[in-house]
């Protein structure tokens, strides 16, 4: 078992590096452009901003999986993306440009569709995970609904609305956007560490609420704690992104499969394989057509085969 983990390990750093090497060599001007100090740089603040967006997206589907006990559950199919481009659209369409309201307002907008999806979800003193999901499907659909209103009544290009609600990570850095996304990243890996150190609860609590009790694990503690961390992840990602599909559903399983379900090794394996699977499908999204495709396109090709093998072969 041990090989087989080690195995696993060397190809996912393969993979991780992989993808890193074809985000920056890949694109107008092949590898040469590179020699350009500009594109370099473009290349490389896009290529950072994969790595941070896929992973973020990776660890938040596997807390959110292991927490709920719910193979469906992830930061897009709960809402708390949606709620989060939300939180953006509203700066946005006022005409405020990249600052500290940007994550502010889509970390605001996430935890408001988390506690919206959690209080829908609620019957009868009972939340369900079946409750969860059907919820998050609702408050999804209702905040997409709103950021394209809000697009619309601000006169704003309706494109932008696309790319909000489907993401892209092409958009380009001044300055002090990148200082902001700096500042953010390290916020960001830190909320991700702190999702780690909580491996071991959720392995206890993705088998049952009362016998994570009866080992001491304070349930209602650590859902707030894991329901915050992701709320505020997910809304720094969407700040910088928009909403991108499938990367937080997806890639927890194929981890999963691969080396099981504890959370201490699940949770940073699925940061690089996000990683990894979000930077080939930004490649995809640039080089597939002129102009550029928003990245939820090429994620949902991805991910609805490998749904559609584990709907057959489980049934």
């Amino acid at each position: 078992m041990s090989g087989r983990r080690t195995a696993f390990w060397l190809v996912l750093a393969v993979l991780f590096l992989g993808a890193c090497a074809l985000s920056l060599l890949v694109g107008p001007g092949g590898p040469g452009a590179l020699t350009d100090a500009r594109i370099a740089g473009i290349r490389v603040m896009r290529m950072l901003l994969g790595i941070l967006a896929g992973g973020v997206l990776g660890i938040c589907g596997a807390s959110l999986q292991g927490l709920l006990r719910n193979p469906l559950a992830d930061p897009f199919t709960l809402g708390t993306a949606s709620g989060a481009v939300f939180g953006v659209s509203i700066p946005v369409a006022l005409g405020v440009g990249s600052s500290l309201v940007l994550p502010a307002s889509g970390f605001a907008g996430a935890l408001l569709a988390t506690l919206a999806v959690y209080s829908l979800a609620r019957v009868r003193a009972r939340v369900t995970t079946t409750g969860l999901v059907l919820a998050g499907v609702i408050a999804g659909f209702f905040f997409s609904g709103l950021v394209m209103l809000f697009i619309v009544l601000s006169h704003r290009p309706l494109g932008q609305a696309v790319y909000l609600l489907m993401g892209y990570i092409g958009t380009p850095f001044t300055t002090r956007s990148a200082f902001l996304f700096g500042v953010c990243s390290i916020v960001a890996l830190a909320g991700c560490g702190l999702l780690v150190t909580f491996g071991r609860e959720l392995d206890i609590m993705s088998g049952s609420t009362e016998t994570a009790q009866s080992l001491g694990v304070d349930t209602g503690e650590r859902t707030r704690d894991v329901f915050m961390l992701t709320s505020l992840l997910t809304g720094i990602v969407v700040s910088f992104t928009g909403a991108i599909s499938f990367v937080g559903l997806v890639v927890p399983h194929l981890v999963r499969l691969s080396i099981g379900p504890r959370h201490a090794s699940l949770l940073p394996a699925s940061f690089l394989a996000g990683s990894a699977l979000l930077l080939v499908a930004d490649v995809l999204a640039r080089n597939v057509v002129s102009g550029g495709l928003p990245l939820s396109v090429v994620t949902a090709f991805l991910g609805v085969p490998f749904f559609i093998y584990l709907l057959r072969s489980r049934l």
